[in-house]
């Protein structure tokens, strides 16, 4: 039998089969209802520039050498092929409310992984048949992040408890906890509330740390309510439970004093750039000790312009800029994700490409690669390479010249070897 052929103009309303997963592995998934494809003539990034190849995916999967039985021909006419996109940080993914069209503008725009820094596992159960499939987004959760008591993100489970957001699931804020955070004031908690915190199943660990400098000042201060974290001195000890585990540890933070503790404490990605609300430098060599363990940061810099109708705005996107051009001079990996509710990390990048910090290679880099390794680090993703995931986006124009507008350039989208509509 003749394989089918495609021309890229005719790929509209193609359907393909979906095989649900849900494991990660350090090998990359496969998926046996693929197409087997034969892909020709397409200039494919190996991450510095493209060479025009023919590529051919099997189980889901990129081959480099030719298979010779294929059901499917693409002749890829000269377009540019990369790695899909990740956001490396949001939360817009456990609410039924509106996910339909969440789930597409992430497709659409050629966003494929999402990691979702907090959920609450009783809202997000019931809508997972939507993730981690092959015609859908993969996403990884750590659930409930560890805090202090009256710590963040207590503040905002408080607002949607009040709000009725939670009706017939907590009828107290005092319910809500291991489910929306974890209290852990001292090592005791930190003993004592671990399998409960295991028992949910956490991709990965999240903490968050708030003004730490301000540790005891805050504390046991009312007007500080969900506007603290945990004890500096409990991070140590947490990174060494969740290693323990086998799991990273992501850190929110806000000063560049938190952003200290995380790094002198060995964790795996520091959540935000920090000093966005507050317009300070961080330290120089903190951003080398980053570098030299591995810690990757995400920027969600695009936080800065709530304050767009401020006085202080210029100076704090300053800031910004400067923060990020340390962390790079210093070979910090950092992985684009936004933690905007309303955003996909495609204004992330924009926004990040306006402030003139970054080459387009280094931004693709930074929404390809980093971002889909930090939210899945056991996975091959984020390279077009031989026993990859056969995950890619077809553009028409070459991103490297112009990024800036990349997702309104893609012309076709293949995960695990599957024609996305």
């Amino acid at each position: 039998m003749k394989p089918f052929v495609l021309i890229l103009t005719m790929l509209t309303g193609i359907s393909c089969s979906a095989q649900q997963f849900n494991e990660q592995s350090t090998y990359a998934l496969k998926n046996p209802n693929a197409r087997v494809m034969q892909l020709d003539n397409g200039l494919w990034y190996n991450g510095e520039t493209f060479e025009k190849k023919s590529v051919w995916t099997k189980d889901g999967l990129l081959e480099f050498e030719k298979v010779r039985e294929v059901d499917t021909v693409i002749d890829l006419s000269g377009k540019y092929v990369i790695p899909p996109f990740a956001e490396a940080h949001n939360h817009n993914l456990e609410s039924a409310y509106g996910l339909e069209e969440r789930i597409k503008a992430y497709l659409d725009n050629g966003v494929f992984y999402v990691k979702l820094l907090s959920s609450i596992k009783k809202r997000i159960d019931p809508l997972m048949g939507n993730y981690n499939k092959p015609d859908g987004i993969d996403i990884s959760l750590a659930h409930a992040p560890l805090t202090a008591t009256d710590g963040h993100p207590i503040g905002v489970r408080k607002r949607y408890l009040d709000k009725g957001y939670f009706d017939g699931m907590f009828n107290s804020l005092k319910e809500i906890e291991f489910h929306g955070y974890v209290l852990i004031n001292d090592k005791e908690d930190l003993e004592n509330k671990w399998d409960s915190i295991m028992s949910f199943a956490p991709d990965f660990i999240k903490l968050n740390l708030l003004y730490s400098e301000e540790y005891k000042k805050r504390r046991d201060d009312t007007a500080f309510f969900a506007n603290k974290g945990l004890n500096p001195s409990l991070i140590g000890p947490i990174v060494d439970k969740a290693h323990s585990e086998g799991l990273r540890v992501s850190a929110h933070v806000e000063t560049a004093y938190d952003f200290h503790i995380a790094v002198a404490a060995g964790v795996d990605e520091i959540a935000h750039l920090p000093e966005i609300d507050h317009g300070k430098l961080i330290d120089v060599n903190d951003a080398i000790a980053a570098k030299e363990k591995g810690i990757v940061v995400v920027t969600t810099v695009s936080l800065v312009t709530k304050y767009k109708n401020k006085p202080e705005y210029q100076n704090l996107v300053d800031n910004c800029r400067a923060n990020l051009k340390i962390l790079k001079d210093a070979g910090v990996t950092l992985a684009l994700g936004s933690d905007m509710y309303n955003d996909n990390s495609v204004n992330e990048m924009k926004f990040l490409d306006e402030l003139g910090v970054f080459s387009s290679k280094e931004l693709l880099k930074m929404w390809t690669l980093n971002a889909t390794s930090t939210t899945f680090p056991k996975r091959k993703v984020g390279r077009l390479q031989e026993g990859y995931e056969a995950s890619f986006l077809v553009l028409d124009q070459d991103p490297l010249k112009d990024l800036s507008k990349v997702n309104e350039t893609i012309i076709l989208r293949v995960k695990q070897g599957e024609l996305l509509k």
